[in-house]
């Protein structure tokens, strides 16, 4: 199906029944999946359309969306946002809906493998990971693992002559290992999430997902104390990605629901710590040509030399400060688009993983959590629980670790507390970050 034709059909349909503005959002998803543990469970494809009108009439705003693309479905889709815009009171905020609009000149985010791959090859892979994994050694199995791939479509078209059409592939892969001996039972997980399939190197995936289960079986607990924390790459991603991916939105500025608000061209980190959000990065998980406005997504800096010199914006919250979006506007079909994060990501340094480590007196590595997601991103508080760590001692892994609390605040951590950051950078979903060391935080044992 044609996605551009159809929005640009149902812009004419709405502006004909009586819309001052109309913008139509279409997508189309494409793939397969497969699910195993120590053998494949499922095989399944999926599929998936979608259609979103937002519409205007005298500053009232309607909106209306359904998974159908045909005519009918359409058609109703105007009638029924009309309806909800003419019996919605006026937002006098609203300017208009974007009027410059265009693509930007990304790389790496269509893999044509993906687009034509046979579930065969992705079995191929399973295969890979399940006899690797039996090979690696006897007290290890596999539970809870997927592998997906697919391809996305999406069009943009309205009122001011918006004709956008981009795609994008992606693949993921999760591995889950356990191990068990003697009544002594360790479990890890390793997971990748990609815009081409040749990114995945499969033995990398699941040999430290192995390697950690299997030490993971000595796993103890360690009584309370403060020390040094080294976190592991893909962690610290997720911590950004809790601390930083709703409040550095306008949406929340304007709203006064970030802590960031007022505080721009202020002081919030120490100067080693540079955070941009990068939607030009070549075959970023969050890169694409345009956002969901249709406006051209870019670099932006966030935090400069511990500066914070910008928010992000869609079209609707740029107009209402009198500025240009960004580019990070984001929403599925079923939903009006809020600026998000594209690419963010913490700048690497010239440092090895290895030399955070060695500089360690005293201290714990964390590769594996849980729970940060609770963590409070408006007070800064920050908490995590260890699931798989090890101590370190004058600069060694020792003893692996489970079991234990590690918490701060992460205003703190980002302003004096980080005293190393390494060059290894790894994404969780579409937030980047290498390893880094914290000079101190407290742990306390979970049970």
């Amino acid at each position: 199906m044609n996605l551009l034709s159809l929005g640009e059909k149902t812009v004419k349909l709405a502006e004909k029944l009586g819309a001052d503005e109309c913008e139509v959002y279409l997508t189309s998803v494409d793939g397969n999946s497969i699910t195993f543990a120590d053998k494949i469970e499922s095989v399944g494809s999926f599929s998936s359309t979608g259609l979103g009108v937002r519409l205007i009439v005298n500053k009232r705003i309607g909106f209306y969306s359904t998974s159908s693309l045909s005519d009918k479905a359409t058609k109703q889709a105007v009638r029924t946002a009309l309806a909800i815009a003419k019996a919605s009171n006026q937002n006098h905020e609203w300017v208009s809906l974007p009027t410059r609009t265009g693509k930007a000149q990304v790389k790496g985010v269509f893999d044509k493998e993906i687009e034509v791959m046979k579930p065969s090859v992705i079995a191929d892979a399973v295969a890979l990971i399940i006899d690797g994994v039996h090979g690696y050694d006897k007290r290890l199995a596999l539970t809870r693992s997927s592998i997906s791939v697919g391809v996305g479509k999406d069009a943009i078209s309205n009122s001011y002559g918006t004709s956008l059409e981009r795609s994008e592939s992606f693949a993921s892969a999760s591995v889950e290992v356990k191990a068990e001996e003697a009544g002594k039972k360790g479990a890890a997980g390793e997971s990748r999430l990609t815009r081409n399939w040749g990114e995945i190197d499969f033995q990398a995936l699941f040999c430290p997902a192995a390697e950690r289960a299997l030490k993971a079986m000595d796993a103890k607990s360690i009584a309370s104390e403060r020390m040094p924390i080294v976190w592991m790459n893909d962690v610290f991603a997720r911590i950004l990605s809790v601390m930083f991916g709703g409040t550095l939105s306008a949406d929340s500025v304007q709203s006064r629901r970030s802590p960031w608000a007022g505080r721009l061209e202020s002081q919030i980190s120490s100067d080693n710590f540079n955070l941009v959000d990068d939607g030009l990065r070549e075959a970023g998980v969050g890169t694409r040509e345009f956002d969901d406005d249709g406006i051209p997504q870019q670099m932006t800096p966030i935090i400069s030399k511990g500066i914070l010199k910008n928010f992000l914006y869609d079209n609707y919250t740029a107009n209402k400060d009198k500025v240009l979006s960004t580019g990070n506007a984001h929403r599925s079909y079923t939903s009006f688009p809020t600026p998000y994060p594209n690419n963010l990501t913490l700048k690497p340094t010239n440092v090895r993983l290895e030399e955070l480590i060695e500089e360690t007196e005293h201290g714990l590595y964390v590769t594996e959590t849980i729970g940060e997601w609770l963590s409070n991103p408006i007070s800064g508080d920050l908490s995590a629980t260890v699931t798989n760590g090890f101590l370190i001692e004058k600069g060694e892994l020792t003893q692996p670790v489970k079991d234990v609390i590690i918490s701060g605040n992460f205003f703190k951590i980002i302003n004096g507390g980080i005293n190393l950051i390494a060059n290894d950078l790894q994404n969780s979903g579409s937030t980047y970050a290498p390893s880094i060391r914290v000079a101190e935080m407290a742990l306390t044992e979970s049970k």
